[in-house]
């Protein structure tokens, strides 16, 4: 038992030395650019090594992607167990994991992978929580504007690009949510 827990925390800190080599490398340059070969010698790792835990760079950030995502579902089940849970609690528990893993997230949102992250989140995070009975096109439309421009106006707040606090930032999103988002989705249209 005791050499099958030794091995697990091997290849955790494995998995992790190629993770944190590649965000390394993620922030002095575009993912596209990026080699295994880079990613290997920074981790003091071999090329077949890598292999053995992920098929490419592109496994690599959907392994990372995957990891943010269950940490976030998480943060979000356990707060919807102790009934602390409202409207403006998701997005506050979605800027906190942004903030906790902002080294990470800063690269999983660049300007390359922006577009599939927020995809993604909204998915696997977002979309679960506000699923209407009466699912339409149009309000499948108008979900995918307010969590795509919610989590946008996010992304380039934690980028320092908008400068507004936490709590202005999520004054601002309630109020989309109560005069607009909330009477299209219970709308009978």
């Amino acid at each position: 038992m005791s050499t099958m827990k030794n091995h697990s925390k091997t290849t955790d800190a494995t998995r992790e030395a190629f993770l944190d080599a590649f965000f390394q490398l993620a922030h002095r340059k575009k993912i596209s650019r990026i080699t295994i070969h880079e990613i290997t010698a920074l981790a003091g790792y071999n090329r077949t090594t890598f292999y053995r835990y992920f098929e490419d760079i592109y496994s690599l950030i959907e392994y990372s992607e995957n990891e943010f995502l269950q940490n976030t579902r998480q943060m979000i089940s356990e707060q919807c167990e102790k009934k602390q849970f409202e409207e403006g609690q998701f997005f506050r528990t979605l800027i906190q994991s942004f903030r906790e893993n902002q080294y990470r997230i800063s690269v999983l949102l660049s300007e390359e992978n922006r577009s599939h992250f927020l995809r993604r989140i909204s998915e696997n995070v977002a979309g679960n929580l506000y699923q209407p009975e009466n699912d339409t096109p149009k309000k499948k439309v108008t979900r995918d504007i307010y969590f795509f421009g919610i989590l946008h106006a996010i992304c380039i707040n934690l980028d320092g690009k908008i400068g507004l606090s936490d709590d202005d930032l999520l004054d601002i999103i309630q109020k989309m949510f109560d005069n607009w988002y909330k009477p299209q989705m219970l709308s009978n249209e």
